[in-house]
């Protein structure tokens, strides 16, 4: 079957978007194998904001019709949320949809595609039989970002207090926004500390990557260009004391470093192993508490990875940090990668790449943007995949290569969607088939009924 697709162009509402889900190279397949493309202009007509990081001549050239009537095409390929007036009736949507756990904020968008007859399929819930998810290039680019935003605000921060060092050499990932060309600058930091150290006015330089999944994984990876070296828990208090300068020190944490069981727990001394501490953890996390009073006073950078939700205690409360500070104030950044406001670290707050850092007082419970104050430097960017928008999107389209063929061609007319012809993987991620839940997803009837 021949569908008309379409390419969307992201709203305005989303500040510093410009990633995209099918590149040019995925566009001139497209329609190579004989479907129809639209494509909206990236630059919007009324604002002249450039919101796709690919030219238009480039779809062009690859065959694709630039058009801002969107309305011949079956099915509508975008990235993020999309504001319920620029929903059109009876089509099918693909984009990170972020409405599957009841967001508030999206229920109203999700309450008007039902209204519509829409069908909605969401990239994040595309999964193997496993159950591992399929697209996670946006994940690993989050963590590449993360990382490099969080080493130039280490740079900014410790030259605000009038302290000289090698990180003012890597740049907030936007001013490149070409992840080889940054990889490059972050090891040529690397050679400069085995050559002439950090700064004696700090002790060594540790950074704790709170987390092991894909996010810290690509944090990690840029961090390692700086060839640091590996420790434990343990050596943490001695690495700060004697530890060399011409180097930076790498911890890693994961579940049963971050938490330990509280003192009235039953499971306190029982020798569990680290995976059953951590079922434990997911599915009794009344019994641990925060172990990060062990990790906070020695160091220099810390990498938040984690997922969180309210059911789980916190890392670091407002009250946890105040009196941590209070004895040890060697934190000086907090790269809050998963950027959840007032989540797993009570005090962040979302930022965005043109105001990326906030300094926080734990003493005064105070923030302010910048890198001047008293405090710690937060980078909690809410984006930061744009900051890499061509790497990100190529890396995106490749891993959505797979699918297109069977999503492209499949039949959005059937009564049902495992009768389209999907991919399984794809079925995975249908929330709506023409307007209504799917069975796997049926649950989520109720946040329309409460939606405003």
């Amino acid at each position: 079957m021949t569908n008309i697709l379409a390419l969307r162009r992201e709203d305005l509402s989303k500040k510093g978007e410009q990633r995209a889900a099918i590149s040019p190279e995925l566009a001139r397949e497209l329609v190579a194998s004989g479907h129809q493309l639209l494509v909206q202009s990236g630059r919007h007509p009324q604002s002249g904001e450039v919101k796709r990081i690919f030219p238009d001549e480039e779809y062009a050239a690859a065959g694709a019709l630039i058009t801002e009537d969107l309305s011949p095409a079956r099915v509508v390929f975008g990235l993020k949320e999309i504001e319920t007036a620029k929903l059109m009736p009876a089509k099918a949507y693909y984009f990170f949809s972020h409405t599957h756990k009841g967001q508030l904020k999206n229920r109203g968008m999700l309450h008007s595609l039902c209204e519509k007859g829409c069908t909605l399929i969401d990239y994040e819930l595309m999964a193997d039989e496993r159950g591992q998810r399929v697209l996670t290039a946006f994940t690993y680019f989050a963590g590449y970002a993360g990382m490099t935003d969080s080493l130039w605000a280490l740079g900014q921060r410790l030259l605000a207090k009038g302290i000289t060092n090698p990180f003012t050499a890597i740049p907030q990932a936007i001013e490149k926004a070409d992840l080889q060309a940054v990889k490059d600058l972050i090891a040529g930091v690397g050679r400069d500390i085995a050559q002439k150290g950090t700064p004696e006015a700090l002790p060594p330089v540790i950074c704790c990557f709170l987390g092991a999944g894909k996010t810290s994984t690509g944090a990690q990876s840029m961090y390692q260009l700086l060839n640091p070296q590996h420790i434990s828990l343990e050596e943490l208090p001695h690495i700060y004391q004697h530890g060399s300068r011409k180097k930076v020190y790498q911890l890693v944490l994961d579940i049963p470093e971050m938490y330990r069981f509280r003192a009235e727990s039953s499971y306190r001394g029982a020798g569990l192993s680290r995976a059953e501490i951590f079922e434990l953890y997911l599915r009794e996390p009344q019994h641990f508490e925060s172990n990060m009073d062990q990790v906070f006073p020695w160091c220099t950078l810390l990498m938040n990875c984690i997922l969180w939700s309210p059911a789980y205690p916190r890392l670091i409360s407002r009250a946890d940090a105040a009196r941590w500070y209070a004895q040890a104030d060697c934190l000086q950044v907090i790269g809050d990668i998963t950027c959840d406001p007032e989540g797993a670290i009570e005090f962040s707050q979302e930022t965005w790449i043109d105001q990326p850092v906030f300094v926080y007082d734990p003493h005064t419970q105070s923030m302010h943007f910048g890198f001047e104050g008293d405090g710690i430097a937060v980078m909690a960017v809410t984006n930061l995949p744009c900051e890499f928008s061509a790497d990100a999107s190529r890396q995106f389209a490749s891993e959505l290569r797979p699918y297109m063929q069977r999503i492209a061609g499949a039949n959005y007319e059937a009564e049902a969607a495992e009768s389209a012809g999907l991919p399984p993987e794809v079925l995975e991620a249908t929330i709506l088939w023409k307007g209504k839940f799917t069975e796997k997803y049926a649950y989520m009837q109720q946040f329309i009924e409460q939606s405003p």
